[in-house]
């Protein structure tokens, strides 16, 4: 029963991050600002790619994680992100 549960939980999670309808809402070449917790819970926002990102929002890029960090507006901070598919997701919470 608990290994059941806890495989349920597995699926539950990847269908979550891998097949989010969010993850559409941006295009490619646009850095896609989820908003989690707080009075803008659940809301994303799509915005340009910073020039310090070239053609591509890569998370290792110091300069353009920085920059894609930005978009989270005060009092929330960027605390995770995501390059593994486009658009490059950018998770702020306050």
């Amino acid at each position: 029963m608990r290994l059941a549960l806890l495989g349920l939980l597995a699926v539950s999670l990847a269908v979550t991050a891998c097949g989010s309808s969010s993850n559409m809402d941006c295009r490619t070449d646009q850095v896609q600002v989820d908003y989690l917790r707080g009075p803008r819970d659940n809301e994303t926002v799509c915005k340009p790619l910073p020039a310090s990102c070239g053609s591509t929002g890569s998370c290792a890029v110091n300069a353009c994680i920085r920059d894609m960090y930005g978009y989270c507006e005060s009092p929330y901070l960027g605390v995770a992100c995501s390059d593994t598919f486009p658009p490059t997701i950018i998770s702020c919470n306050p």
